[in-house]
């Protein structure tokens, strides 16, 4: 069994980099597999997926995994690992949804001639 956390992903997956800001705020020692490049870590993909090629997939020191995880989902399971996930890394973990909210909002406020 690995001590370090796997983290499978490729570079096209718009998930990626607010989980790989969350793992890099926390400390955390992991490796990155790029599916698209390593035939054998697509395959584990696969296999943990039931068929699907989803990520990014992370697979923890004891086994467990997690497949496309919300922040919330991803810092109880880094603090379950005894790494600290500070308000910073759950703002990067959110950064996709909180930028996505703000553009729906200047949407909403600029239909509405507020701004």
């Amino acid at each position: 069994m690995s001590e370090k956390i796997i983290l499978y992903g490729h570079a096209a997956c718009p998930m990626m980099p607010p989980v790989w800001a969350m793992l890099k705020q926390a400390k955390v020692d992991f490796e990155y597999i790029n599916i698209l490049q390593d035939e054998a870590g697509r395959q584990r993909v696969l296999e943990i997926n039931n068929g699907n090629a989803s990520v990014p997939t992370l697979v923890f020191p004891d086994g467990s995994t997690l497949t496309e995880p919300s922040a919330g989902k991803l810092g109880k399971k880094l603090r379950e690992f005894g790494y600290e996930v500070s308000i910073v890394g759950w703002l990067l973990g959110n950064g996709y949804w909180i930028i996505i909210g703000l553009l729906i909002l200047y949407t909403i406020l600029s239909f509405l001639d507020v701004i």
